[in-house]
């Protein structure tokens, strides 16, 4: 389905004529003629005010193998970046992950303190300011 189609039909679904979206968007009732038609597109900012009109993502506007306003695609790409995602997260991948994290906890704990020192012995030497 073609970006005019479905400025179409979401836009016969809101119960919409193209003046009124075109009184809504502050464009020409031709310009949605013209989109619909698929004969020009919307400018940026106006396929945005669709989205959100419309209530649908810009997958879904733009891409014709997008069929759903949620914008899921009909290929399956979650379901491969799922798989993917499993073959990669392996149960040693995961002791690395959290071996590092506790390296990055500890090296963030010991700035933490070192800076907690320096401002006890700069406001204790010092004092504090007037």
């Amino acid at each position: 389905m073609t970006l005019g189609e479905k400025i179409a039909k979401q836009r016969k679904e809101l119960n919409y004529t193209q003046e009124q979206l075109a009184d809504i968007l502050g464009v020409s009732r031709q310009s949605i003629s013209k989109w619909e038609s698929d004969i020009a597109y919307p400018e940026t900012d106006k396929l945005i005010e669709l989205g959100k009109l419309f209530d649908c993502s810009m997958d879904y506007l733009l891409k014709e193998d997008v069929t759903e306003k949620n914008g899921a695609q009909t290929s399956g790409f979650t379901e491969k970046v799922e798989e993917i995602s499993k073959k990669v997260m392996t149960e040693k991948n995961k002791g690395k992950a959290k071996k590092i994290l506790k390296i990055i906890g500890i090296i963030l704990a010991v700035f933490l303190a070192i800076d907690i020192i320096s401002m006890i012995l700069y406001f204790g030497v010092l004092g504090t300011p007037h």
